[in-house]
C-alpha cells in the first residue's frame, strides 16, 4: 500500500471524514485514491497534492511517505478497529446470526 495514500487515509480518519468527502471538496474524481491505494498510480499530480495540503491546513511536504513504523502502526491499528466493528455487530446478533458470520469469514479467511 502506498506510503502518501496512508498518510492521506490517516489523515481523514482523524478527522472522522472518507476518502470520496476529501476527494469532492477538492475536486478530484475518489478513483484517484483508489489508484493509489493499489499501487496504480505512483504519486499525485501536485496540483492534488496542494489542494489536500490546503484542506487539511498542513504543508505538501507532510503528505511525503511516512516512515515505516508508521506505516505499520496504521495497518495495525486498522486491523483493531475492524475486529472491534466485528466484535460490536456480533454483541447484537442472535445465535443464528453468528454461526452465519462465522460461516462467511470461514470461507472468506479459506479463500486467502
Amino acid at each position: 500500500m502506498d506510503a502518501t495514500y496512508l498518510r492521506i487515509k490517516s489523515l481523514c480518519d482523524e478527522r472522522g471524514i472518507k476518502l470520496s468527502v476529501l476527494a469532492g471538496e477538492i475536486g478530484v474524481r475518489s478513483s484517484v485514491f483508489t489508484e493509489l491505494k493499489m499501487g496504480r498510480t505512483k504519486q499525485l499530480s501536485a496540483k492534488t497534492l496542494r489542494a489536500i495540503a490546503a484542506y487539511f491546513d498542513i504543508s505538501v511536504d507532510s503528505l511525503m511517505p511516512v516512515p515505516q513504523e508508521e506505516a505499520v502502526d496504521y495497518m495495525r491499528d486498522e486491523i483493531f478497529r475492524k475486529r472491534r466493528m466485528l466484535f460490536d455487530l456480533s454483541a447484537k446478533a442472535s445465535a443464528e446470526e453468528l454461526d452465519t458470520i462465522l460461516k462467511v469469514v470461514n470461507a472468506l479467511i479459506a479463500q486467502s
